[in-house]
């Protein structure tokens, strides 16, 4: 498990990076890195005790069905 943190661990920085404020949910992470589910939330959860993730929800209105949550990058405190 270690080693598939550290694999997908860069590729997920950059995607959220480059996602902006709203983040990305992890659907959209698994179609931007092609990579699986399992592998993917594994490591988010890794970034999100580790700090450097944020995990909100993102609702839609009048979308029916679960609200997802997104994953963004934490602003670096200066």
């Amino acid at each position: 498990m270690i080693e598939q943190v550290e694999q997908y661990r860069p590729r997920i920085i950059v995607a959220l990076t480059d996602a902006g404020p709203d983040g990305r949910t992890v659907k959209e992470l698994c179609g931007a890195l092609g990579a699986g589910e399992q592998a993917i939330r594994r490591c988010l959860a890794a970034l999100v005790v580790a700090g450097m993730v944020r995990e909100s929800m993102r609702y839609t209105p009048g979308v029916r069905g679960a609200v997802p949550r997104a994953y963004s990058m934490v602003a670096k405190a200066e």
